[in-house]
C-alpha cells in the first residue's frame, strides 16, 4: 500500500479499528484492523522529541531496509514519529519467550547484526548522551562512586563502531517459532558493539553467569580478561545512562515507573562496578 493511500484510510476508513496493546515507554502502540490487515501503530508521547533523533531512525531503518532482521515497514514518518508496521501473529516477546534457547537465537541475531558492518554516519556517544541526560535532571538522588574512573576507560576504547541497535530490551527483541526480529530503532546510531551486548544482558537482568557464557559462546569467537574488563565497564556506565534518562523521564512524566528504573538502574552500578574494580 502506498504511503498516501495508506494515510487516507488510516484517517478516514470508517471501518478501522484501534486497540490498545498497552506496550512501549515512549510511545503508544495500537493493534490496528484495516481491510482485514492487522498492523502496529506507533504514536510517540509528546516528550518524545526530546528523547529521541527521528532522523537518527530513518537512517537506521534505510540502512537496515533489506537485511530481514526487522519487521516489515509499512509506514513512517520521520516528522511525526508516527509507524505502522506489519502485525506479526503468535509473535512473543524476549520475556514471554519459552524457548529454551531464545539466549542463543538473540546472540545470533545480534551477530548478525553487526556482522553487517553497517554505519550511518551518526555516534550514539554513550558519554555525550549520559552529559545531555544529566544536565536535564534537577535532583539526582544517587551516588555514582568511580565514574571518573569509567568514563576514562571509555574514552580509551577503540574497537571499530558499527550500527547499533542500543536498546535491547524485551519488548524490541521478537520471537516466533522459526524468526527472531529486533525492532524500534529509535536509538540507533553508531556505537561499540559491546554497549549492545551489555544492554542486552543488563536490560533483561540476565545475571546468571551460565546464561551468560552462553550468550557469549554464539555471539564471540574468543574471550579474554580485557574483553571481560570492558564489557564489566560498559554494563556499568549503562546503569548510569540510562538512571538518568530515567530520572529525567520521571521529573518530565511523574510516572513512578521511572523512578523504579533508576533505581534499579543505581543499584545495578553499585553491583557491577564492585566487579570492575576486580579488574583493576
Amino acid at each position: 500500500m502506498k504511503d498516501n493511500n495508506f494515510l487516507d484510510a488510516l484517517f478516514f476508513d470508517p471501518d478501522l479499528q484501534l486497540k490498545d496493546m498497552q506496550k512501549g515507554l515512549t510511545n503508544k502502540n495500537y493493534l490496528l484492523t484495516l481491510d482485514g490487515e492487522e498492523y502496529v501503530l506507533r504514536i510517540p508521547f509528546a516528550d518524545a522529541a526530546n528523547i529521541v533523533d527521528r532522523h537518527h531512525e530513518t537512517l537506521a531503518l534505510q540502512a537496515l531496509k533489506d537485511s530481514d532482521i526487522d519487521v516489515d515497514t509499512i509506514y513512517y514518518d520521520e516528522v511525526s514519529g508516527y509507524k505502522v508496521t506489519r502485525y506479526l501473529k503468535d509473535v512473543v516477546t524476549y520475556e514471554e519467550c519459552i524457548y529454551e534457547d531464545k539466549i542463543e537465537r538473540v546472540a545470533a541475531l545480534m551477530k548478525r547484526f553487526h556482522g553487517l558492518h553497517t554505519t550511518i554516519g551518526v555516534s550514539f556517544d554513550p558519554i555525550g548522551r549520559y552529559v545531555q541526560y544529566a544536565r536535564h535532571v534537577k535532583h539526582q538522588p544517587f551516588a555514582f562512586p568511580m565514574l571518573n574512573d569509567l568514563i576514562k576507560e571509555l574514552q580509551h576504547m577503540k574497537r571499530t563502531q558499527v550500527l547499533c541497535h542500543n536498546d535491547w530490551v524485551s519488548g524490541n527483541i521478537l520471537f516466533t517459532p522459526a524468526k527472531t526480529y529486533l525492532i524500534d530503532y529509535e536509538y540507533a546510531a553508531d556505537n561499540d558493539p559491546l554497549f549492545d551486548v551489555m544492554s542486552f544482558l543488563s536490560e533483561n537482568n540476565i545475571q546468571d553467569e551460565t546464561l551468560r557464557e552462553r550468550f557469549y559462546a554464539v555471539y564471540f569467537d574468543t574471550m579474554d580478561d580485557q574483553l571481560r574488563k570492558d564489557l564489566l565497564c560498559f554494563e556499568a556506565f549503562e546503569d548510569v545512562l540510562w538512571c538518568h534518562w530515567a530520572l529525567m523521564m520521571f521529573e518530565s512524566r511523574q510516572d513512578p515507573v521511572y523512578m523504579h528504573i533508576a533505581k534499579a538502574k543505581a543499584q545495578g552500578y553499585n553491583n557491577v562496578i564492585n566487579k570492575w574494580k576486580a579488574y583493576q
